[in-house]
């Protein structure tokens, strides 16, 4: 059935483009689309230079560069 409209009730965004939030690259600047169902600190990936990004905030999109803990941090702490 539709509504006065025309649209399918069904649809949340009957007549209105969705809006995918949007990040900014703190590596390269670039634009970074996140999914609508994101949560805090999920990983995500700069499409442009690729790197690994954690969402660390979600009203506007915040992200940080995902930081590799070396080997050799691991490797001293197994030794105590």
């Amino acid at each position: 059935m539709l509504s006065r409209l025309g649209c399918n009730p069904a649809f949340t965004y009957c007549g209105e483009e969705e809006t995918v939030p949007t990040g900014t690259c703190p590596e390269c600047d670039a634009d970074v689309h996140v999914d609508l169902d994101t949560d805090k600190g999920e990983i995500v990936s700069c499409e442009e230079c690729g790197t690994d990004l954690e969402v660390v905030g979600l009203d506007p999109v915040e992200l940080d560069i995902v930081e590799e803990e070396s080997l050799d941090e691991d490797e001293d702490e197994d030794e105590y």
